[in-house]
């Protein structure tokens, strides 16, 4: 009876150490991984978009010569 109390022991200690190796693999830890990741993005983009409409908004109270005013009407439209 003890070596089969033993050898479960063992086994729980082979499964904890399989865990603790494959951890990052595990399908909840991937999930809040990306989720993360996907929020990170979002704020990034968001970021982005909130510096665009400043863009464009000086653009529009640029008072400037007329070639210049072209390109920045042009790299607006190439964003866009």
């Amino acid at each position: 009876m003890q070596d089969h109390v033993n050898n479960a022991f063992d086994c729980r200690d082979e499964v904890n150490d399989i865990k603790k190796d494959v951890a990052d693999c595990e399908i909840p830890v991937n999930i809040q991984v990306r989720r993360n990741e996907l929020q990170a993005y979002m704020e990034r983009l968001d970021r982005i978009k909130a510096d665009f409409r400043d863009l464009k908004q000086a653009d529009e109270d640029f008072d400037g010569e007329a070639g210049s005013e072209k390109d920045i009407k042009a790299l607006i439209r190439q964003i866009e």
